[in-house]
């Protein structure tokens, strides 16, 4: 569900393994392109390569900018159940907060995506988005913390 321009929220995905998200993701992001999907995944698998995305505990932001990518997107994706085992080093991963930046994007689109990725410095929105039982307050959590701005 896209809640403005940039952010879409997917809220309690049945995905039960980093390949399922990668996926998935690939899906959301390609869909006016299919033969871009591998090369999605690619860039998600690379970006991992460089360090761990982990930035709170059950949290993870993959993110990466690419020139195949048509349009920037904050993917908020709530998962129904914990990925118990993300990889060697992450576990019990419940929400993932996915940043695509097309290659050169305007100034106005960095800046919000900026703000955004400063807002996760605060744990306590984290805690409330991790916390949301309903999709509707996730949402709405989304949105107070961009009128904030």
């Amino acid at each position: 569900m896209e809640i403005n321009s940039i952010y879409q929220v997917y809220f309690n995905c049945e995905l039960k393994t980093k390949e399922e998200v990668h996926s998935f993701i690939s899906e959301i992001v390609c869909q006016d392109n299919p033969t871009q999907k591998a090369e999605v995944i690619n860039q998600l698998n690379e970006r991992e390569k460089v360090g761990s995305t982990l930035i709170a505990e059950h949290v993870l932001l993959p993110h990466f900018e690419s020139k195949q990518i048509k349009k920037s997107q904050i993917l908020l994706i709530r998962l129904a159940n914990p990925i118990r085992s993300w990889d060697s080093q992450t576990k019990d991963i419940r929400l993932l907060i996915v940043i695509i930046l097309k290659e050169n994007e305007s100034v106005q689109i960095k800046k919000e995506i900026a703000l955004f990725t400063r807002s996760l410095a605060d744990e306590e929105y984290l805690d409330r988005l991790l916390n949301s039982r309903e999709k509707e307050s996730f949402i709405k959590e989304i949105l107070k913390k961009q009128e904030e701005k």
